[in-house]
């Protein structure tokens, strides 16, 4: 019922796809740390009985997120171009 009254939506550029990958990218950095954090670290300084399986499963679980964000960051094209390419093109 609302749509209508709002405004049209603006068209996306590549830099604001970018923009958003570099987010996610971000975001699940953020959880990973986040997930070490409470898992691993966490445990330690309250002397919390952990079960072994536990910390593995956190720590799979924040490098299945870096690997993510990691992913994510090489859809970013390389845009810039560096003092050896101009020499090489030259």
């Amino acid at each position: 019922m609302m749509l209508p009254t709002l405004p049209p939506r603006p068209p996306t550029s590549t830099q604001h796809t970018t923009e958003r990958v570099k987010l996610f990218a971000s975001g699940c950095q953020s959880l990973a740390l986040a997930i070490l954090g409470a898992g691993i670290v966490a445990p330690l300084f309250t002397g919390a009985a952990v079960p072994m399986w536990q910390r593995l499963a956190a720590a799979l679980a924040a490098a299945a997120f870096e690997i993510a964000a990691w992913t994510l960051l090489g859809y970013i094209p390389n845009t810039e171009v560096t003092q050896t390419e101009t020499e090489h093109d030259e």
